[in-house]
């Protein structure tokens, strides 16, 4: 047999073989369809995740840029970083503290000791946060409590009185 006679006897074969059964036909293009909602739903969903990094990064630098400008405020109508205030960074952002009066915080200090409860750590700090807003630090401290220790020990540190952190850290 040539080479020609055996091209005719595929062909003849495949002419000769029986058409797909219509079912199988209808749930090879139904897989194909679903195959295509699929890789459309992963295409929509790295969209989505991406446009959402890129709205959050914008949101970060939105707000640094802010807390910038508080520190700079902060500094100017209260003196120094690390003299006259203390800045705390935070998961949530950053507080600001000015320096409580040193009586106060010696008062403060010999009644709650190293060990305070939070919320006498919240009475010595939250009168001396000048950013953000007092209703902005009381959401912060009531979803993440530590805040207020860390800011604590911040006002605490300006008095002169920060040699130890509070909660005998």
């Amino acid at each position: 047999m040539s080479n020609f006679g055996d091209a005719e006897t595929r062909a003849d074969q495949a002419a000769a073989a029986p058409a797909k059964d219509p079912v199988i036909l209808a749930l090879e293009k139904e897989l194909e369809t679903a195959h295509t909602a699929l890789a459309d739903a992963q295409a929509k969903r790295e969209r989505d995740r991406e446009a959402a990094v890129l709205k959050e990064q914008i949101e970060e630098v939105h707000r640094r840029r802010k807390e910038e400008e508080a520190l700079a405020a902060a500094e100017a109508q209260y003196g120094p970083l690390g003299k006259k205030i203390e800045a705390v960074w935070t998961i949530e952002g950053l507080v600001i503290v000015r320096a409580a009066d040193g009586i106060k915080a010696r008062k403060w200090m010999d009644q709650h000791g190293e060990n305070p409860k939070v919320q006498a750590c919240r009475e010595l700090a939250r009168p001396c946060v000048v950013y953000p807003s007092l209703d902005r630090y009381d959401e912060i401290i009531a979803d993440r409590p530590v805040v207020v220790v860390s800011t604590a020990n911040a006002v605490l540190k300006l008095a002169g009185l920060g040699g130890k952190e509070l909660g005998g850290k």
